[in-house]
């Protein structure tokens, strides 16, 4: 679940990066003057930022279950596969097809 986390970060991180240097684009000739007086405070905002969306991302993936996926759907499939399921016809369809009848 935290690769889920991580790559949502990442991508959330950088559409939040391109709008940021979009809207500050009028700032790029103090660039060097910035970066060398508050470049440690900015850095430091930014870990903060990305850490802040990794976890509520995370808590939201926790939330909504998505950690468990893999597993429900591989139990789910191979109660299916196996007959044992709430959908008699769509077990009955898995039998047909792997048989070679459609």
């Amino acid at each position: 679940m935290w690769k889920i986390a991580l790559g949502l970060t990442i991508s959330v991180s950088g559409c939040a990066a391109w709008l940021a240097l979009d809207e500050l684009a009028y700032l790029a000739p103090y660039r060097d003057a910035l970066l060398r007086t508050h470049g440690g405070v900015i850095a430091a905002y930014c870990c903060a930022l990305a850490f802040n969306v990794f976890f509520g991302l995370y808590w939201a993936c926790r939330r909504l279950g998505l950690g468990d996926a893999g597993r429900k759907l591989r139990r789910l499939d191979g109660e299916v596969r196996s007959g044992e399921t709430f959908d008699a016809e769509l077990a009955l369809r898995l039998r047909r097809q792997e048989e070679g009848r459609l």
